[in-house]
């Protein structure tokens, strides 16, 4: 072993062939010769002068100081672990390995060469230059202050700190990606033909100039936060190459309103002037739903500062000259996907390249994929919507504009107010969201209804087109006619309105019946369905059968028809109970509540207790069944009595 001691600075200049290894305890071990030191280890606790070139691949330990001095180019290849840092004075000090300077400082006042890949994470300053050589990736991430260039001449140089890249210039020849959260700050930064710089998403660039040179790319990653120019110059600007877009699907997606007839983002902005332009536009990272009906542009603005990238619907793709055709397609194919459409959809036929490939007509709008396409705005467009595939979402009663609907997937009515566009085709519509919302047309859809929230009012028997109902909310049905489709699911039925309406289904809805207005008949004894009916109007049962629903309210209970018809529940309704035709059976003393009967047909008592009803009209009693029944009314009616069993007492 040889060991340095003392204060002084010894240097060794000879060719050494020692084995033992190197100690230096105190002052400072010159080496002249990339061979003084033998092929040992150096413990190094005080300081290492290099001033000499070559390959010095002996493996440096201990808490002192390396010293790169003189003009001659020296190359560190080991896996290093001294702390006491790093001083480049002289020449190019070459790093072989991202641990070949040890864990402390660099101060680099000549030349820095980092030829490795990995996490360079040593603090570097002085006033020397930073080169990024060799093809592999190399990451920069600690706050560094050096004042001298950064050229990256091979491989990828990724700076994750604002202040990776130090203050000066940057010359970029290979890959260059800045990815840190904020600004990064430097004085020029130039790409070279083949390189490409890259600014990530969150990531800015303050510099003075900005060169993008022929045959280089410009790469810019867009996130929902760019609002402020990407990079900003406060001198020149002068473009050539390609420029390359990413996210656009991430702004797309987290701000919907960016989706209106245009929207704009800064991308590069000048203090004086931008000069040339890009031979090239590029967009990546964009869902490939969203690029079937986004255009994408790119352009210096009049004032000839800013570079802006514009983002517009192809429905405005002609009006905005942007290079895509315009069209009325959606085509979201990934079925848990879904895009939000914000802006006003009106016609732009009149605007239309009469030599689009497209054959659009301006006016209408499709839904194809098995995506959610989501419909925001009051849309004004005339031609009809057209629902192939998917779910199409209106948050807006307005939203498909005034034309016919074909739904042939699922229309999701997701608002309140009237809607009147006629809907045919095969698909289901959905009625969601706490809203009222009233169908009025006569509607031809077969798939179906589903209510899962809020109120759906149908003003047309036919509003439902022909399908089931699932009514897990509440259905209105304020309308007359014979409403034939079937019931189920948990929610309420309503009948409101003057008009009479049919419900002829066997029903199997849960939540109750109410009646509100008019008259609502039931020609089936399950139309309405297994819950408690309220009657503030008429319920008007003309079917046989058993109906065990409790019946309340203020109204009136008619049966009419030729049938046998059974009431059996402990009711409590107050409007009275008129026959007009057939029988019908109360097997519970209170199965007519507590108003008066008008009997026009048979009324058939099997049951016991007292029945102070009053009974008139042209009818027969007939009292059944072996219980005591008391009459205990100053009835009139004049069809007869028919005592057939049990017991009947006046």
């Amino acid at each position: 072993q040889v060991v340095k001691s003392g204060d002084d600075a010894l240097t060794l200049s000879g060719n050494n062939s020692y084995t033992g290894g190197t100690l230096i305890s105190g002052g400072t071990l010159v080496a002249s010769n990339v061979d003084a030191l033998g092929s040992g280890d150096v413990t190094d606790n005080a300081t290492l002068e290099m001033n000499t070139g070559g390959d010095f691949d002996n493996a440096i330990s201990g808490s002192g100081q390396v010293v790169k001095s003189g003009d001659e180019t020296l190359t560190l290849s080991g896996a290093n672990s001294y702390t006491g840092g790093t001083t480049i004075s002289g020449g190019t000090l070459v790093a072989n390995n991202v641990e070949a300077l040890g864990t402390g400082d660099v101060t680099n006042n000549a030349t820095l060469e980092l030829n490795t890949g990995g996490d360079f994470d040593n603090a570097i300053s002085g006033s020397g230059q930073v080169v990024k050589s060799g093809d592999k990736t190399l990451t920069l991430s600690g706050a560094n202050s050096y004042s001298g260039a950064t050229t990256i001449s091979g491989g990828t140089l990724i700076a994750t700190h604002v202040n990776a890249l130090g203050t000066g210039a940057i010359d970029n020849r290979a890959s260059l990606l800045l990815d840190a959260s904020g600004q990064f700050t430097v004085t020029d930064l130039t790409t070279e033909s083949g390189g490409n710089t890259e600014i990530g998403a969150g990531s800015t660039l303050q510099a003075t100039t900005l060169t993008q040179k022929s045959d280089s790319t410009l790469t810019i990653n867009l996130n929902s936060n760019t609002v402020d120019p990407v990079i900003h110059a406060a001198s020149q600007v002068s473009l050539a190459g390609t420029l390359d877009i990413t996210g656009v699907g991430d702004v797309l997606d987290s701000d919907p309103a960016s989706t209106d007839d245009l929207d704009t983002f800064t991308l590069i902005a000048s203090d004086k002037t931008i000069a040339g332009d890009f031979e090239k536009l590029t967009v990546a990272g964009m869902d490939a739903d969203l690029a079937d009906f986004i255009t994408v542009d790119g352009r210096i603005d009049d004032t000839g500062k800013q570079y802006e990238l514009t983002t517009a619907l192809t429905w405005y793709a002609d009006r905005d000259d942007a290079v895509t055709d315009a069209h009325g397609t959606f085509n979201l194919t990934n079925a848990d996907g879904s895009f939000a459409v914000n802006t006003v959809l009106e016609n732009v036929d009149a605007t239309l390249d009469p030599d689009s490939v497209t054959g659009w007509d301006g006016i209408s709008l499709i839904k194809q994929g098995a995506g959610t396409l989501i419909l925001n705005a009051e849309n004004t467009y005339t031609g009809g919507t057209t629902i192939s595939g998917g779910t199409l979402v209106a948050t807006n009663v307005d939203a498909l504009g005034s034309g016919d609907v074909t739904d042939d997937a699922t229309l999701e009515l997701n608002t309140g107010g009237t809607f009147d566009n006629a809907i045919s085709g095969s698909g289901q519509v959905v009625k969601s969201g706490d809203k009222m919302l009233t169908l009025s047309g006569a509607n031809s859809y077969s798939g179906g209804t589903l209510i899962s929230d809020g109120t759906l009012v149908a003003s047309n028997v036919e509003a439902l087109g022909t399908g089931d109902v699932t009514n897990d909310a509440v259905l209105e049905l304020n309308t007359g006619g014979d409403f034939d489709n079937a019931i189920s699911g948990s929610g309420q039925v309503v009948k409101s309105g003057d008009g009479t309406l049919t419900l002829s289904g066997s029903n199997t809805y849960r939540g109750g019946t109410t009646i509100s207005g008019g008259t609502l008949l039931a020609s089936n004894v399950e139309a309405l369905g297994t819950g408690d009916v309220t009657d503030n109007a008429v319920l008007e049962l003309n079917t046989g059968g058993d109906f065990d629903n409790a019946i309340s309210g203020s109204g009136q209970v008619v049966k009419s028809g030729d049938e046998t018809l059974t009431l059996s529940g402990s009711n409590t309704y107050t409007g009275g109970t008129l026959i007009s035709g057939g029988t019908l059976v109360a097997t519970n003393v209170e199965a007519l509540g507590s108003g008066d009967v008008t009997d026009d047909a048979t009324l058939e008592l099997n049951t016991g207790g007292t029945f102070d009803n009053a009974i008139s009209g042209s009818g027969q009693v007939v009292k059944s069944g072996d219980d005591v029944l008391t009459l205990s009314g100053a009835n009139s009616y004049s069809g007869g009595t028919l005592i057939s069993d049990g017991t009947l007492v006046a």
